[in-house]
């Protein structure tokens, strides 16, 4: 008994690792929640097999649904609530972002380390842009190492090869190990707030499930252009001029009436109308680009 407790020590060290497939392995300690970000939809069979495929690949990990809602192939919103979720939820976590992969000829997916220490497993096609702004870049890596995998990464579908990558990274496997470092990656030409002259220039860049389109000028820029309650101002989009009342809520214009003021929950500037939808009715999406004047 003896002899046997002092072999059980002696090989505590060896079993304190797990293999996780494809001559990987990992500390059994470190296990990162996996958040998923997808415009899979809640009713599709993806969703479903994005879960089986972490679970297979890292039997122990805890997975997050942040949203499978982003509309479908609207990169540019995933781009944005990516950046929200990269915000509010803590260091160390694993997001994979599986939104519209195949904009490409042939995908290419990513491995991004930022300041927080959060990784994401996203397909290289702009949907980092936001991500890298806000939150800094320690590392990015380009997949290649298709070594991780049992069969030929050219049969493999993007939630095959995203859900491997995050639930082994998730489990401790090295972003370094899953490919080559990149410094050059796909992002968005975005139009950046700015005041030029008596205009305030911005983009559209979400569109909620009420239509206000959220924008990406923050409450500092909108007070530097001077902007106060009661001012009448014109919005100009590509499809429409539009008049509006700068406020701080919904109800400082009437029902149907447009209003546009800075959200307290996201403290960026909002166009929407009372009880209506801005984006429907003045074809606004992620994306667009937008002019301010008093």
């Amino acid at each position: 008994m003896k002899n046997f407790s002092l072999i059980s020590i002696l090989l505590l060290p060896m079993v304190m690792f797990i293999s996780i497939g494809a001559g990987c392995t990992a500390p059994k300690d470190v296990n990162m929640p996996v958040v998923l970000l997808t415009d899979f939809g809640i009713e599709d069979y993806r969703v479903l097999q994005l879960k089986g495929i972490i679970l297979n690949s890292n039997p122990g990990a805890r997975v997050i649904d942040a949203c499978h809602s982003v509309p479908a192939f609207d990169v540019c919103t995933g781009a944005y609530m990516l950046d929200i979720a990269a915000r509010e939820f803590p260091e160390s976590v694993v997001f994979i972002a599986v939104i519209a992969p195949y904009t490409q000829p042939v995908p290419e997916y990513l491995v991004l380390t930022n300041a927080k220490n959060q990784i994401f497993v996203l397909p290289d096609n702009g949907l980092l842009t936001y991500v890298v702004k806000d939150t800094g870049v320690k590392t990015v890596y380009k997949f290649t190492n298709g070594g991780l995998f049992d069969r030929p990464v050219k049969d493999l579908v993007a939630e095959r090869i995203q859900g491997r990558l995050g639930a082994l990274i998730a489990a401790g496997y090295q972003p370094k190990d899953i490919g080559i470092p990149v410094t050059s990656y796909k992002t968005f030409d975005v139009q950046e707030p700015a005041i030029s002259g008596g205009t305030l220039l911005g983009t559209a860049v979400y569109i909620d499930h009420f239509g206000n389109a959220v924008t990406n000028i923050s409450r500092k820029v909108a007070d530097e252009f001077g902007l106060k309650p009661g001012d009448s101002i014109k919005i100009t989009t590509p499809q429409a001029v539009v008049p509006a009342r700068f406020g701080t809520i919904y109800s400082d214009v009437a029902q149907g009436e447009e209003v546009v003021f800075v959200s307290n929950n996201l403290d960026m500037l909002q166009l929407s109308i009372n009880l209506g939808n801005f984006a429907d009715k003045y074809k606004v999406t992620a994306g667009t680009r937008i002019k301010i004047e008093k």
